[in-house]
């Protein structure tokens, strides 16, 4: 295998580096905003696991369930339900999709992307 620099030096184009693994991206301007600084760290955590469901087409079929949250860090159900309220209260989430019967769960967007299906919202 040849490093950066060996390429270089034959004159070699570089090699684009190429994840396989897919990744949680939250644009710059959430992070860097008021809201987000005025936020608890258990909804700051929730964001992330929320973009972390993200992918080209699958916003506002997000999921925030205690079952699926406890195992990256979140304690309680009444931590979880706090929250999402403070998410939906600080504008970067909102429910597309109310829980109901059947274990029916609620369904969630981030407030920074499109929302490209909207069937069975």
């Amino acid at each position: 295998m040849i490093d950066r620099a060996e390429q270089q030096r034959r004159g070699q184009p570089p090699r684009k580096p190429s994840t396989t693994h897919p990744y949680a991206a939250i644009e710059h301007r959430v992070i860097d905003s008021l809201a987000y600084a005025d936020m608890k760290p258990s909804a700051k955590v929730l964001l992330l696991l929320i973009a972390r469901q993200l992918t080209k087409s699958n916003n506002g079929h997000l999921q925030a369930t205690f079952e699926w949250c406890k195992r990256y860090g979140i304690g309680s159900e009444h931590t979880l339900r706090d929250a999402i309220a403070e998410l939906i209260a600080h504008g970067f989430i909102y429910r597309t999709k109310s829980h109901g019967a059947n274990l029916v769960w609620a369904n969630y967007a981030v407030t920074w992307l499109p929302i490209p299906d909207k069937g069975g919202l």
